[in-house]
Order: C-alpha cells, then sequence, then structure tokens
C-alpha cells in the first residue's frame, strides 16, 4: 500500500527514485533543515549551489520531503526535482519551503486572480456588458469563498 500523496500535475504522487545514492549523512549535511524532516533518501539528486540565492547556508542536495498541508492537512511531496526548478530556475529564497499541497497552492493563485480581477473592474467608471456580468461573477465567487463579507456589495450587483 502506497502513501496517499496529493497528486501533483508534473510530479505524479509518489517518490521520485533518483540515479544517485547519498547516505543519510550526507543529505542531512546538505542542508540545516534536512535532519527536522521526514524525506526519500533514495530521491536525492545534487544541487548546483551557483545558481541559487542565499543568504548564508545553500542546499548542495535537493531530496523529496514528504509534507503535510497546512491549510487541508494532507500528505504531499516537496519533491526534489520542484526543488531544483524553485531554487535554481526561480531564484527562490534558499530557506523557502513548501507548507502547501499543489492542489491549495493551485486555490490560492485562483483567489490572488479573481481578486486582481475584481480591483480593476471596481476601477472602472464604465464597465462592457461582458465586464459587468464578469464583475458579478467574480464578486459572487469571492463572497461563496468568505473573502467578500459585505452583502452589499452583492446586493449593489444586482
Amino acid at each position: 500500500m502506497t502513501t496517499p500523496y496529493v497528486n501533483h500535475p508534473r510530479y505524479g504522487n509518489l517518490p521520485i527514485p533518483s540515479e544517485f545514492s547519498f547516505t543519510a549523512d550526507e543529505i542531512e549535511k546538505g542542508h540545516w533543515r534536512y535532519s527536522t524532516l521526514r524525506y526519500l533518501s533514495n530521491t536525492a539528486i545534487p544541487a548546483d549551489t551557483s545558481k541559487q540565492y542565499f543568504a548564508i547556508y545553500p542546499r548542495s542536495i535537493y531530496v523529496d520531503i514528504e509534507e503535510q498541508c497546512e491549510l487541508c492537512g494532507r500528505l504531499f511531496l516537496f519533491y526534489a526535482l520542484e526543488q531544483k526548478y524553485w531554487f535554481e530556475k526561480l531564484q527562490f529564497w534558499i530557506d523557502a519551503h513548501c507548507t502547501r499541497c499543489i492542489t491549495c497552492r493551485q486555490k490560492n493563485q485562483n483567489v490572488r486572480k479573481m481578486q486582481k480581477c475584481y480591483q480593476e473592474l471596481m476601477k472602472k467608471v464604465i464597465k462592457t456588458e461582458r465586464e459587468t456580468t464578469q464583475l458579478k461573477a467574480v464578486t459572487l465567487e469571492l463572497y461563496q469563498l468568505g473573502y467578500i463579507k459585505d452583502t452589499g456589495k452583492i446586493n449593489h450587483m444586482s
């Protein structure tokens, strides 16, 4: 029986074994935080520290880390390959850590997009019929999600 990890659209829901072989000691020396986390040692891959943005201590190894989402409570993997992308391509600060599963991260991104859309449409003095319809839909969705609490904003849209 496998652990029911949240499915990641790019990496799946199972650990990704690597072709490299690192000892637990090497992995735990790979970053100061690894000794306090549940990681899967057969997934470790080497890091390119020259591509990382870090303050004091880079990650010399990435390894799949088992996490529990702070929002939904489900188990997910913070994949070594995902970390490599975060820290070497996107240049995230090296001590950043993934605390939400991909599903909750995507929901959060969608809410931010809706909030931005809402703000941009509210700024417009004159709206097209399409924009008015879109504003009503976004306002209702944000209200149902609990981001808009003032029912007057909903009633105003009617």
